[in-house]
């Protein structure tokens, strides 16, 4: 009889990990952070000695939730889901989104002097890469869904006596058309994928609701080009701040970039990776340029797109050769795409720098998961027998949307 553990992540926002007992096949869906308990605990000042401590505390998985896995699955690369690798037993089969995109975050995680260093393998790991579309050995199919990582994905899992649908976090409308989504991730995605295919019946469903219970605006991807174009309209010079695997959006800036004409700069490799992917399949429509942030100055910035992660904005704004009042019609955008405790991201102290220098900004949200609303239309849309909700702070609300949408036509 199969087993579904929801081992952590049922009643928080991040720190997901699904176990599945099978006969005696065993797999896991994501392993992620619990950034809840770790703001609890830590600060700039009182930082995380060992992932020994951060496991007695419960950010990390216990060592027993790993005993005789056959393979852990990854939706995507945010931190509450992909957690620390150094916390895997050695020899464990671990499968990835994308092994180019996770090398070039390693390789800035190696040498971070925060808690950050904690996150690569500290021994072997057996680490593949996630092929969609393809049922594999262990009876897994990867579906791509729209969210703010790329890639990120659902997995379906074909067990002995039941159907099983893991969503890991997705929203139900995407910055991309449905042709671009297709062309980027060489298929459709999920609620499309099971529209296509009527005879595929899902068992039990393990769905996120991260915004259910949210009091913030339901901001649509749509809406937010709006906003943008607007700014782009009144604004010769942009920064944009955005989290290194957001492909969708930062995808829509440079897109945005071409119809008002402006340079565009792009400071990360990640970003860029992430760009080439989508040029390489879609168009060749801008030349991407990388430049060093030491040598950036306002005649680089004067009428020019600068995508910037999150991490990189303060080093960019210390910039010696960086003078504000130098650079006429300045905005910076800020993406505020997930809730803070998702990966700790700092927006209001992003925000504190922006005004210490004099530059006006906007904040943006346009979330990577679905909103309340839309709840309705995907439980139609997947067609659950049993329904197991996961990555929510309000369980209980959501429990309740559940059986009163699940059952209406």
């Amino acid at each position: 009889m199969t087993k579904i553990k929801i081992l952590s992540g049922l009643n928080s926002i991040g720190g997901n990990f699904v176990r599945i007992e099978d006969n005696d096949r065993v797999i896991v869906f994501d392993q992620g952070i619990r950034f809840d308990i770790m703001a609890k605990y830590y600060s700039s000042y009182i930082t995380p000695k060992s992932v020994t401590e951060l496991r007695k505390l419960e950010i990390l998985p216990k060592l027993e939730w790993y005993d005789n896995v056959d393979r852990i699955y990854i939706s995507h690369m945010h931190l509450d889901h992909l957690g620390a690798l150094s916390n895997i037993p050695p020899e464990t089969e671990l499968f990835l989104p994308n092994l180019l995109l996770y090398n070039t975050m390693e390789k800035r995680w190696q040498t971070s002097q925060t808690w950050l260093s904690l996150i690569p393998q500290k021994y072997h790991l057996k680490i593949g890469e996630i092929q969609p579309y393809k049922v594999d050995e262990n009876d897994v199919l990867a579906i791509p869904v729209s969210h703010s990582a790329w890639p990120a994905y659902a997995f379906l899992y074909f067990g002995k006596d039941e159907t099983i649908l893991y969503t890991g976090d997705f929203r139900d409308e995407s910055f991309l058309s449905e042709d671009e989504f297709f062309k980027i991730n060489r298929g459709a995605d999920l609620l499309n994928y099971l529209e296509e295919n009527k005879d595929v019946r899902i068992d039990t469903l393990i769905i996120e609701g991260t915004n259910i219970g949210s009091s913030k605006p339901p901001i649509t991807p749509n809406d937010t080009v709006k906003l943008l174009r607007r700014l782009f309209i009144s604004h010769r010079s942009i920064i944009a701040i955005l989290h290194s695997l957001d492909l969708e959006y930062a995808y829509t800036l440079i897109r945005l970039a071409e119809e008002f004409d402006p340079r565009c700069y792009v400071i990360s490799d990640q970003i860029a990776k992430l760009l080439k992917n989508i040029i390489a399949n879609v168009s060749e429509f801008i030349e991407l340029s990388n430049i060093e942030l030491s040598n950036i100055d306002n005649n680089d910035i004067d009428n020019s797109l600068i995508l910037i992660p999150y991490r990189d904005v303060f080093e960019l704004l210390r910039n010696s050769n960086f003078n504000v009042s130098n650079t006429p019609n300045l905005t910076a955008i800020l993406a505020e795409s997930e809730p803070g405790k998702e990966e700790g991201s700092e927006y209001s102290i992003i925000s504190n720098w922006f005004l210490k220098y004099g530059i006006q900004y906007y904040k943006i949200r346009s979330s990577g998961h679905y909103y309340p609303y839309a709840l309705k239309y995907i439980l139609q849309k997947i067609r659950a027998k049993n329904i197991i909700p996961i990555h929510c702070e309000n369980l209980k609300l959501l429990i309740n949307q559940i059986k009163i949408y699940r059952y209406k036509k």
